[in-house]
């Protein structure tokens, strides 16, 4: 095919096998697939990589930004079109470097700026309610839930564990690996299969080890016995430690949904899973744990990635630290009928006021800044 006439579907469907699939993880090809697949290709398949300019691709990003939400036509969000824009940048400057484009269109283009993330946290009495009624109601997918709350692991890393991954001796919970079903094919006429991957954690950081506390160690012994009385046998250590009813692997997405429908049925207001993991990192730092070590524990890249989203007060926080603050003298004002305003006694000696300073210049009780008079 002539370089000058390939068009963008041509291009990215070559440049996704030969540069992203080989390399990437198969969580991040299927981002850059859908992506491609759902909103890019459809309005800019058919035009030619010489044709792709700026002002093309900014029309498009417009589009996407009024109208490019594909279950209700509405607007897709701020995030949605930046990571539209990446995706697609990263493709042309590919193209660029194999002499397929004169120039990369996308970094000229503008979007709308993303507004800082809220992470979801279970206030104090959300987070009593769903621990009373897991602690009544001990599932397998309870379990799991439970294993997030009070370690901070993401719901891959969660599924993820297996018996080899636990020091009993030491108490420690090595993560080493993580899970998340991924579509294997998006072109199928009839339904998308799937499967579950295993890989290697997000980063090298989230390679970490966890000394856990003494409610996930009873949790752990629980789990072990559940599972020997259950199949008649000693879990082998490639075994999980969530499992399903057969003894297999949870499967991440049914562990989610079973959380939401526990909101639900409980009337708490619904959150994603994740959520489990902001709590726990809240309620750490909340309780003084310093932020390197509450990065650490997450298994952050970066510590600034922990103080850019926790290292914010909650209401509830807030609440009790104006609670806090009393008198020095422990002093208590009179209540019923409105606080007293008594009249000045003419025999009482004047309260001398202090000195104080404007703009550096001291004024004695009563007087005038030097220069004012």
């Amino acid at each position: 095919m002539n370089k000058k006439s390939m068009t963008l579907q041509a291009w990215s469907r070559q440049w996704l096998e030969l540069y992203v699939k080989p390399v990437a993880k198969p969580s991040g090809y299927e981002h850059y697939r859908d992506n491609l697949e759902k909103h890019i290709l459809p309005c800019l398949g058919r035009c030619s990589l010489e044709r792709l300019t700026t002002p093309v691709v900014q029309a498009f990003l417009n589009q996407m930004g009024e109208c490019g939400n594909l279950r209700t036509g509405g607007p897709l969000s701020s995030k949605s079109v930046k990571n539209i824009r990446v995706v697609l940048d990263v493709c042309c400057k590919r193209a660029v470097a194999d002499g397929h484009m004169k120039e990369n269109p996308v970094p000229a283009t503008v979007c709308r700026r993303c507004p800082s993330q809220t992470v979801e946290v279970l206030s104090d009495e959300q987070q009593k309610v769903l621990e009373g009624w897991l602690f009544q109601n001990l599932t397998l997918y309870s379990a799991g839930i439970l294993l997030a709350l009070y370690s901070g692991m993401r719901l891959g890393e969660c599924c993820a564990l297996r018996w080899s991954c636990y020091d009993p001796a030491r108490g420690e919970l090595h993560i080493r690996e993580t899970v998340r079903r991924v579509t294997e094919d998006s072109t199928r006429p009839k339904g998308k299969k799937t499967r579950l991957v295993y890989s290697e954690p997000k980063t090298n950081s989230s390679r970490r080890t966890l000394a856990l506390p003494d409610i996930l160690l009873d949790l752990l012994d629980f789990q072990y016995r559940r599972f020997t009385d259950t199949f008649g046998r000693a879990p082998a250590k490639e075994d999980f430690i969530l499992y399903n009813a057969k003894g297999g692997a949870m499967d991440p997405d049914n562990l989610s949904h079973y959380f939401g429908d526990v909101l639900a049925g409980l009337g708490l207001p619904h959150v994603k899973y994740h959520a489990m993991r902001h709590t726990f990192a809240t309620r750490a730092i909340e309780n003084g744990v310093d932020v390197a070590t509450v990065s650490g524990l997450l298994g952050h890249a970066d510590v600034t990635t922990t103080t850019h989203y926790y290292v914010h007060p909650r209401q509830e926080a807030m609440r009790r630290a104006m609670q806090s603050v009393a008198p020095v003298a422990r002093l208590s004002l009179p209540v019923g009928g409105g606080v007293p305003r008594p009249e000045a006694d003419p025999a009482q000696e004047p309260v001398t006021a202090p000195r104080v300073c404007r703009r550096k210049k001291w004024i004695e009780p009563g007087g005038v800044a030097p220069g004012e008079r």
